[in-house]
């Protein structure tokens, strides 16, 4: 059922509910702190620093995670141009072109902000179809290795099942608000699983804009095991839903990056 549901996303429309989030969002002063981005989270400073931003063309940000030297593992939607609603029974493609890899710029540390580079897209690496649903991840391959930061394992197993337990990471807005601001890196811990599909799992309330991309992450392994897609409008409502592309639909893509040396 509610993988038929139409859910707001994406990049650069303010109306989304998952996505990327416009620069003037920004506010390094703000004091509320009701709701934190991933909502309900706390700052990560150092626990989790191969999470990390991605500054894409025109305003747009999403979150990404180091899952080599050069590698980042991010949602389809962040690295193109994509419908601005989804709705996963309608068969009509959703993607409208991908993003030229050199638009897309890896950010450091834990607060993005201050828009320090780390690294540069030199490729990107997406599933072939045309479609979001069941499939909204995506390689980037970066311009230079990052050896300063370990990367993250992927758990490409289908073992997640209702009930387990994740921890998620991003660097998304604090609530629905479109002067809601956003950058710093937070986590939340112990969040149930609440439904699983072949290729998708879902949870509550708990992502926001800017969040899109990020992992989700089984705290017995620290391996990813999804990848935040979408969510429903309002994303602080308490009846959101959230959608994560399971990490194992990802495999192909690294088996790519490896057959072209990325790592």
């Amino acid at each position: 059922m509610r993988r038929s549901l139409v859910l707001g996303l994406c990049v650069l429309w303010a109306v989304a509910s998952i996505s990327c989030a416009p620069e003037e969002a920004l506010d390094p002063d703000s004091t509320d702190t009701t709701v934190d981005p991933i909502l309900f989270g706390t700052r990560d400073r150092s626990t989790t620093p191969a999470v990390l931003a991605l500054s894409l063309p025109g305003g747009g940000f999403c979150t990404g995670a180091l899952v080599g030297p050069r590698l980042v593992l991010t949602a389809r939607h962040c690295v193109s141009d994509v419908v601005p609603a989804i709705d996963c029974a309608n068969p009509a493609p959703q993607i409208i072109r991908d993003l030229e890899p050199d638009s897309i710029a890896l950010l450091a540390g834990d607060d993005a902000r201050g828009n320090r580079v780390l690294a540069m897209g030199a490729r990107t690496i997406v599933p072939r179809a045309r479609r979001l649903c069941n499939a909204d991840v995506a390689l980037v391959v970066l311009d230079r290795d990052v050896r300063s930061i370990t990367p993250l394992r992927v758990d490409f197993s289908t073992r997640i099942a209702t009930g387990d337990a994740v921890t998620l990471v991003g660097f998304g807005a604090r609530g629905a608000s479109a002067r809601a601001p956003y950058g710093l890196r937070y986590r939340r811990t112990g969040v149930r699983i609440s439904e699983v599909g072949a290729s998708e799992f879902y949870l509550g309330p708990v992502a926001c804009v800017g969040d899109s991309g990020g992992p989700a992450i089984d705290p017995r392994t620290g391996a990813i095991v999804g990848v935040h897609s979408r969510g429903t409008s309002p994303c602080d409502s308490p009846t959101a839903i959230g959608t994560w592309t399971r990490a194992h639909v990802a495999r192909s893509l690294f088996d790519s990056a490896a057959a072209m040396g990325a790592r």
